[in-house]
């Protein structure tokens, strides 16, 4: 078995800025266009983001009420992201009314319009879920009446806490959002509230690794407020099958793998005895999101013990899913490296670099690292190459988990002042944009263009 290297980026504002200068020139955009613009989905569109398109339309035909809560993107600077990826700082901004207008569809103007009028609470719900997944944290907040934010006094509200707590995680550090959620699971709220308050502490934990007192709180309090809520029916045993995928998080923590496979076996028995309707496009959706979501998990806790192979056959599933998503194809990369099949990896890792953008870096990387094992020396730095022009944050762990910079070869610094010769130069009114990591990016394109004297 092959042990891949650790890849991780910097997480900062700082570094942010540093990534949408990188993709600006790195000539990798994104396949998918839902993220910039709401265009049409395509082929290559990860399940996430027709789930954000699919949102977006029922949003607008006034059908919000039958959108369930899907989980949440992976990223929330995809819109940015895309928009560097494509060359278009000017996609960045803060603002939906400042975005380019050769890129923004009709269905980007009628959400516009729409969550810019009167809205009922589900209508609000929905718009605040969908401001969020475009990148506009100050409109969502706008949305459901959030104007001030204040972590120590705001007490949640039954109809829209879910939307709140995703507001407030875009201003107040994570430790601040967890205790009001676990607090709010342990209030008077209604029970499908306090459930689902619940579960985000969970899921919080389980992504970072730890096995906290409040991951054991939050998982019991889960628990019981999905003791008072009805279990049959195509909702209910979905939501069956979530509770049981963030309860298998507990011992998976504790590496108590045993309890961990027979909770995950009661999710998958809860998922595979219903079936959508068929004429439900939500529905299907629905279905499909926790299913993306537990085969992930059943992959990585198979690739956590050692069971390579079943690991790799569960990335099937997810290939079926979502063959748009960069993290299918990096999980069915380190599946197929850990049972050794080196040549079938690289086809995975190719696949997600092809699909462009931000996370064709870690696939640029890993295809690189197995290039370099099967003694492709050539081939191995040109992907290394790639991969720091996409994402120069990076920084690569192996052994005792020992950090290393990925620093840039000879070769990658000459790429990269190619790159730098190439880079494209944005308007002056860029710098309206909010965030300070897109302050930071508009103000030094700003300043190159001052000293350049000419404007694009």
């Amino acid at each position: 078995m092959t042990a891949l290297p650790r890849y991780r980026t910097d997480p900062s504002p700082r570094a942010l800025a540093v990534r949408l200068r990188a993709l600006l020139t790195a000539d990798v955009p994104a396949a998918c266009g839902v993220y910039a613009g709401l265009a049409a989905p395509v082929a290559s569109s990860a399940l996430h983001a027709r789930i954000t398109y699919a949102m977006a339309s029922a949003f607008v035909d006034g059908a919000s009420a039958g959108v369930p809560r899907f989980e949440p993107p992976p990223s929330a600077q995809l819109r940015l992201l895309t928009a560097a990826s494509w060359g278009r700082l000017d996609g960045v901004g803060a603002d939906m009314t400042t975005f380019p207008v050769d890129l923004a569809s009709e269905l980007w103007w009628r959400v516009h319009e729409r969550a810019s009028g009167s809205l009922r609470t589900a209508e609000r719900r929905v718009a605040c879920e969908l401001l969020l997944r475009l990148g506009y944290p100050r409109q969502a907040a706008a949305v459901i009446g959030l104007s001030v934010i204040d972590a120590r006094r705001h007490v949640l509200s039954p109809e829209l806490a879910m939307e709140q707590l995703a507001v407030l995680r875009c201003h107040v550090p994570a430790s601040v959002v967890e205790t009001m959620a676990l607090r709010g699971a342990r209030s008077g709220l209604p029970a499908a509230v306090r459930r689902e308050l619940a579960l985000f502490v969970v899921f919080r934990n389980a992504a970072r690794g730890a096995d906290s007192t409040s991951m054991q709180a939050a998982a019991a309090l889960a628990m019981k407020a999905s003791s008072e809520l009805p279990v049959k029916g195509f909702s209910g045993m979905l939501q069956r099958a979530r509770l049981h995928r963030a309860i298998a998080a507990v011992p998976f923590v504790r590496r108590d793998i045993g309890e961990t496979h027979r909770l995950l076996g009661r999710a998958l028995e809860c998922l595979t005895s219903v079936a959508p309707d068929p004429s439900s496009a939500l529905g299907q959706l629905a279905w499909a999101d926790e299913a993306y979501a537990l085969y992930c998990f059943l992959v990585q806790t198979h690739l956590a013990i050692g069971l390579s192979e079943r690991a790799a056959g569960y990335t099937g599933e997810l290939v079926s899913l979502s063959p748009g998503d960069d993290r299918t194809w990096a999980l069915r990369g380190d599946a197929l490296v850990a049972c050794g099949r080196l040549d079938d990896a690289l086809d995975a890792y190719a696949h997600g670099i092809s699909l462009g953008g931000w996370g064709a870096a870690r696939a640029a990387h890993l295809r690189g690292f197995v290039f370099e094992r099967l003694g492709r020396a050539a081939e191995a730095a040109e992907d290394y190459v790639l991969a720091h022009r996409i994402d120069p944050t990076a920084s690569i762990s192996a052994g005792h988990d020992q950090q290393v910079r990925a620093e840039p070869t000879a070769r990658s610094r000459a790429a990269g002042r190619r790159a730098q010769a190439r880079e494209v130069q944005v308007l002056a009114d860029l710098a309206h944009a909010g965030e300070q990591a897109i302050r930071e990016v508009c103000q030094t394109s700003h300043h190159r263009v001052v000293s350049g004297g000419r404007s694009s």
